[in-house]
């Protein structure tokens, strides 16, 4: 069959348009290839673009893209151990969103399974992307699971369980994390074609920790340092693979998923700060939530006898006993003292400290509320 070739090549000119490699594409802006194969006696036309890059550069690129997690991942696990010891109680703990720390171990355990598989199929590149998908196999292998386990034993103030059910428990806690391991696969799968929304998604990691802390009335969760800190770092590869022109996944710029990234991790992490500074329920309005305990709420004389509180009309004394200090409480003055709903009393300052380490009433062991 008869056919033709055209082969189209600028020559010193730098002029844009077909004929040109864009960035991302290799050959920093040199022509590439452009040509058309076509048969006219069996009437099918081929047409074929080819651009070029030098393999040294391309593996220096990845090299220096490898090396960049290399150094940053340590500095997560800095920055997640000082979390454990601001969060290092019971109480504190229970605070964190147990979701939220597992979005951000789903995506670590991502990234080490690309940055093996890279280094596995591209031999050169073995030795630095198997370093950098160790540490971050650290990262949420160790640490991060540990502190999921950590924040769900917090939440089981009473872990008067057999083993039977500590098992039951820790295997629903696994089975999320590897069912949303899998749920992530699927999502990416069917937003293939929107890389810029999956994006988007992985970058929405704290929105659990504003819910929660919303829902819960937790007060300052987070350490200001490990929130400013890990938006940086994780906003490195998004903000490197859309905005770098000389990325060595060879993907074109688009400097607008950049701003629309750093844009929503902004205003997370301003959410979080609102949260911190004024009150975890500063920006919703109560009608939406759960009503709040109150440790000074009015107590009916039943409740103050049972506890033994004396009748002040008859004479008797009108105080009882704090176990956390053993002196007297006040119980007819309710901003100095405190209530639980198991109707223990105690000083506001002795129950405060306490709960700072123990989410469970001194006396009867009950769960408490947040204050």
């Amino acid at each position: 069959a008869g056919s033709g070739w055209r082969r189209e090549r600028s020559g010193s000119s730098r002029r844009s348009g077909e004929g040109f490699s864009a960035p991302g594409e290799g050959g920093k802006g040199e022509p590439s290839m452009v040509g058309t194969l076509r048969s006219e006696d069996c009437g099918y036309e081929l047409q074929v673009r080819a651009s070029w890059f030098r393999l040294e550069d391309y593996y220096r690129k990845a090299m220096n893209y490898s090396l960049m997690i290399i150094f940053t991942v340590p500095a997560q696990i800095y920055l997640l151990v000082k979390q454990t010891e601001y969060s290092g109680t019971q109480a504190g703990m229970a605070k964190i969103s147990l979701a939220c720390v597992g979005w951000q171990a789903v995506l670590d355990s991502y990234q080490c399974l690309m940055h093996l598989t890279a280094g596995i199929i591209v031999e050169t590149l073995f030795h630095s992307f198997s370093t950098a998908a160790f540490f971050q196999f650290t990262l949420f292998s160790v640490f991060e699971m540990r502190v999921l386990l950590q924040i769900w034993k917090s939440r089981r103030p009473n872990s008067e369980q057999n083993w039977l059910e500590i098992r039951r428990d820790l295997s629903a806690l696994y089975s999320r994390f590897y069912g949303g391991f899998l749920l992530g696969f699927v999502i990416m799968y069917w937003c293939a074609d929107s890389p810029w929304f999956i994006a988007l998604l992985c970058n929405s990691y704290w929105l659990p920790q504003i819910a929660w802390s919303a829902w819960h009335n937790a007060k300052k969760p987070l350490m200001p340092a490990y929130v400013l800190g890990t938006s940086a770092i994780r906003l490195l590869v998004p903000l490197y693979v859309f905005g770098c022109p000389e990325n060595f996944v060879r993907v074109k710029p688009q400097f607008w998923v950049c701003w629309l990234l750093v844009v929503w991790v902004a205003a997370q992490v301003t959410a979080l700060a609102a949260q911190h500074v004024f009150g975890p329920r500063c920006f919703i309005p109560d009608k939406y939530l759960p009503e709040v305990y109150d440790y000074h709420r009015r107590v009916e004389p039943e409740v103050l006898a049972s506890a033994g509180a004396g009748d002040e009309e008859c004479g008797e004394a009108g105080g009882v006993d704090c176990v956390i200090c053993m002196n007297a409480v006040d119980a007819t003055a309710p901003r100095e003292r405190m209530v639980t709903p198991c109707n223990h009393f105690f000083h506001r300052e002795c129950l405060e400290r306490w709960m700072e380490v123990k989410m469970e009433c001194p006396t009867c062991r009950g769960a408490l509320p947040p204050l």
